[in-house]
């Protein structure tokens, strides 16, 4: 009877167990990252002659998860903030570029064209001109300022990287200490575990991570790279950011000749020409000869044997574009000192280097050739053409992000980090930024080049531009020179006040033309041939709008797509972990029930004892 009174002790003591646990469920169903626990009962191991069993024992306590479900969740959290995040950068974008009934860059583009065919209409009038300057002078500053919000937009996402990286560096520490906890006991208690799996998924919305327990040492990935290794060998993220600066390279595709006079025979008085930003220029002349110490005597003549290095040194010496620009005989070699040298034995090829290194120090610039017998007098003119550098073999000015643990490059796939990071990095496809920075630059340089000179070819026909008239073998003093804008890009784009006295009615009836002209080429090439995509510019930059716009509604249908997905692992996960107070009320019974039923074996074991002791007295 006492081994009976035995086992029905074992019997209260494990339902007594799971009606606490049951409490303690119920008590932190609103915990964050708590699961709920399931007390592990076993029957007792039989070791003596008691062949019916020796009770209960309530050995532990587990937790209910899924590791495939918990990666499933930090994945969908993942991609979830990485789409909440992007999709807010572009509201940002779309924000600069919104307009009401009365403002915004295409009302000033259509004010500005209004104020030409008013002031057509009659040439002298002050009003008009007043009122051509106004809208000019505003339309530049509309788009400059378009440009420095989109500018400030970057660098807010900057400093909000950085505080993000901190906030990841704060919860890998968090998770190293956790785990130092746990390792300081020989069964890892289950409010450890859920505090780790919480803070997993709180950094899950800044990177893509996974995390594994093996032979009892946790290790945790960023991307592709160990954070956490060894338990508590924790590795701070960094973020470093490099820039290159923009080398055009006028190259031919061998990535060895120079590609400027390629088909052109350069002697007698023949010119070449580097122009930068539709601004600045230098020549160089068949003959001239060029003083490169700067000692007052010519050290060669120019020749078709040295003329990229005459460009060079003419570049380098001139102090207009020496301040943006740097020009090199071929690939330069970097010394220990900093300094940068080239073979100038024989010519390379001309590369043309900023000085500010990143995308800031962005510049436009193309070579232009004229064969003539007579540099004096424009009929001998037999050739012209203009030479752009090669695309495959040139550089864009660089901003690069990325994101370290210790020495090692982490390449996200996913998260806050991605989304900035990436909108971060000029070079990559999906940087909205720079997209709409590089079509503000394109209208600038568009309005910059169409507006400098033009050629009348017909009653309404014209040549328009610097780059075709340059190319243009016509009549040369049919070629009109207004220059009302100038400029490369967004930064160097300026409205020239003063030419407004001297325009006629030729020259605006060849501007006003302009608002009706619909093959206008933005690729930066001149307007000889237009291409497929050549439009007005009222329709490039509702064109621009269009597409922020349409990049926005992109990124809010995959958020909210994302989102569904995320919700669906979600409610699984939570159905799967998380307490159910219902289910955890009828397990309450049925501990409730078990207990009385124990103590009711010993009430009757009692009964029997008492039988016993009664019949021997």
């Amino acid at each position: 009877m006492l081994n009976s009174l035995n086992v029905a002790q074992t019997g209260l003591a494990a339902a007594k167990i799971a009606v606490e646990n049951v409490s303690n469920n119920i008590a932190n169903e609103n915990t964050p990252g708590y699961k709920r626990r399931v007390i592990d009962q076993s029957e007792l191991p039989q070791i003596d002659s008691r062949f019916y069993g020796r009770g209960v024992e309530a050995s532990s306590a587990y937790r209910i998860t899924s590791t495939f479900m918990s990666q499933s969740l930090l994945g969908g959290t993942t991609k979830e903030a990485y789409f909440n995040e992007k999709g807010q950068m572009l509201g940002d974008i779309e924000t600069i570029f919104k307009e009401t009934d009365e403002s915004g860059i295409s009302k000033d583009l259509n004010r500005y064209l209004e104020s030409l065919e008013n002031l057509r209409g009659s040439p002298t009038s002050e009003i008009y001109k007043s009122d051509v300057a106004t809208h000019a002078s505003l339309l530049v500053d509309n788009l400059k300022t378009a440009y420095t919000d989109i500018e400030k937009a970057e660098a807010l996402t900057k400093d909000s990287m950085q505080e993000n990286v901190d906030t990841i560096n704060q919860i890998l520490q968090e998770i190293g200490k956790v785990n130092e906890q746990i390792g300081q006991t020989k069964t890892a208690s289950n409010d450890l575990l859920d505090k780790r799996d919480q803070l997993e998924l709180n950094l899950s919305q800044y990177v893509d991570m996974s995390s594994e327990v093996k032979n009892g040492t946790y290790t945790l990935k960023i991307g592709n790279v160990v954070a956490i290794g060894n338990n508590t060998v924790v590795r701070d993220i960094t973020v470093e950011d490099s820039y290159s600066p923009q080398q055009d390279r006028f190259i031919n595709d061998d990535a060895v000749s120079s590609s400027i006079l390629n088909g052109i025979t350069f002697d007698n008085e023949d010119t070449i020409t580097y122009k930068l930003n539709n601004t600045d220029e230098v020549s160089i002349q068949y003959g001239e000869g060029i003083d490169t110490d700067g000692d007052g005597n010519p050290d060669f003549t120019v020749d078709e044997t040295n003329y990229v290095r005459a460009l060079v040194s003419k570049i380098n010496n001139d102090p207009q574009l020496s301040k943006t620009i740097t020009a090199y005989n071929g690939t330069y070699e970097q010394l220990d000192d900093g300094s940068k040298v080239t073979n100038d034995s024989l010519d390379n090829f001309l590369l043309i280097e900023s000085n500010t290194p990143g995308e800031v120090g962005k510049f436009t610039g193309r070579i232009f050739v004229s064969e003539q017998t007579d540099v004096t007098d424009a009929t001998t003119i037999t050739n012209k053409a203009s030479i752009f550098k090669n695309e495959y073999q040139s550089n864009e000015g660089e901003n690069s992000v990325q994101i370290y643990s210790a020495d090692a490059p982490i390449n996200l796939s996913s998260g806050i980090l991605k989304a900035q990071s990436e909108n971060l990095t000029t070079d990559s496809p999906n940087n909205k930024f720079n997209v709409y920075k590089d079509k503000l630059d394109a209208f600038a340089q568009t309005l910059s080049d169409i507006t400098d000179k033009y050629v009348k070819t017909g009653v309404d026909t014209y040549v328009s531009g610097e780059i075709s008239t340059d190319n243009y073998m016509g009549t040369q003093d049919q070629i009109q020179s207004i220059g009302l804008f100038s400029g490369g890009n967004i930064k160097t784009l300026t409205f020239n006040n003063d030419v407004l006295d001297n325009l006629n009615q030729a020259d605006l009836d060849y501007l006003a033309s302009l608002q009706w002209k619909e093959d206008i080429s933005f690729e930066g090439y001149g307007q000889d041939t237009p291409g497929n995509k050549a439009t007005s510019f009222a329709e490039y930059y509702q064109d621009v709008r269009v597409t922020i716009s349409s990049d926005k509604e992109t990124a809010d249908t995959q958020l909210t797509t994302q989102k569904a997905v995320k919700e669906s692992i979600q409610s699984s996960y939570d159905e799967l972990v998380k307490v159910d107070k219902d289910e955890e009320m009828l397990n309450l019974i049925k501990f409730q029930a078990a207990y009385t039923a124990n103590a009711k074996i010993v009430t009757v074991v009692d009964e029997m004892l008492q039988t016993l002791l009664g019949m021997k007295s």
